[in-house]
C-alpha cells in the first residue's frame, strides 16, 4: 500500500480523491489489497474542504512542503501551466508523481503513460498505441490508436483525440475534435466543440467547425 496525498482541494482535486477510491473500492471488492492509503491535501487556500463531507482533509500547504521521501502524490489541477509550475515546484523538492486510472476506464495494454498522468472515472478509452507525456489529464474523453499527446496537455469532457500528435502544454476544451494526421502545437488552446481538421501553429486559439484561429 501507498501513502498518496493530492496536490490542490478545488473541483478537480476531489475528482482526483473519487478516482482514488474507485481503485481501493474495487480492489477490496476482489479481495486484494487497497493500492492506496489517501493522507490527505495540499491547498494554499484555507476552508477549500469545508462542507465536502470527505474523510480526508488539507494537511498542508504547497508552497511550503517538504516531502518526506516515502509518500506518491497526485496533482489535482487541469489548468496546464499551473500543472505543469506546481508539480515543478514539488518535484525540485523530491517528490515523486503517481499515474493514476480509472478502473472505469477501457485502456489498452499498449498505451504508454508518463509520470503524474490522470485517467478520470468519465474518461472511456485509450487505444492501443497511445502515447502519453508526463501530467497528462484525460478527462471524459476517447484518445484513439497511435495519439500522442505532450506534458502537461488536458483534455475535458466528451473530447475526441484521433491519430493525431498533441504537443505540450494543449488545452482541449468539451466536446472537441482533433482528427487523424492532425499536429496540434504546444500551448495551443482548442475550443468548446471545435473541430480540428488541420495542422495547429504554437500558442493559437482554436475555435468553430472546422476549427479556424482567433487572434485575441
Amino acid at each position: 500500500m501507498k501513502d498518496i496525498i493530492i496536490v490542490c482541494a478545488g473541483t478537480f482535486g476531489i475528482d482526483v480523491y473519487n478516482t482514488i477510491m474507485s481503485i481501493n473500492r474495487v480492489a477490496r471488492e476482489a479481495g486484494r489489497e487497497e493500492p492506496y492509503r489517501l493522507l490527505g491535501f495540499l491547498n494554499d487556500i484555507p476552508g477549500t474542504l469545508d462542507g465536502q463531507g470527505l474523510d480526508v482533509g488539507i494537511i498542508g500547504t504547497i508552497r511550503d512542503w517538504k516531502p518526506g521521501g516515502r509518500e506518491v502524490y497526485a496533482l489535482g489541477l487541469s489548468v496546464p501551466k499551473s500543472k505543469e509550475k506546481v508539480a515543478g515546484m514539488l518535484k525540485s523538492r523530491g517528490a515523486k508523481f503517481e499515474t493514476l486510472i480509472s478502473p472505469w476506464t477501457a485502456v489498452s495494454d499498449f498505451a504508454e503513460f508518463g509520470e503524474g498522468c490522470y485517467v478520470s472515472v468519465a474518461a472511456y478509452q485509450i487505444n492501443s498505441g497511445v502515447k502519453l507525456g508526463n501530467f497528462v489529464n484525460i478527462n471524459g474523453s476517447m484518445i484513439d490508436d497511435g495519439a500522442e499527446i505532450g506534458d502537461f496537455s488536458t483534455t475535458t469532457g466528451y473530447t475526441c483525440v484521433g491519430r493525431a500528435k498533441v504537443g505540450k502544454r494543449v488545452f482541449m476544451g468539451s466536446r472537441s475534435v482533433v482528427e487523424d494526421g492532425v499536429t496540434v502545437g504546444d500551448d495551443a488552446f482548442i475550443g468548446v466543440g471545435s473541430v480540428v481538421t488541420e495542422d495547429v501553429e504554437p500558442g493559437a486559439k482554436m475555435f468553430g467547425n472546422p476549427a479556424r484561429r482567433a487572434d485575441w
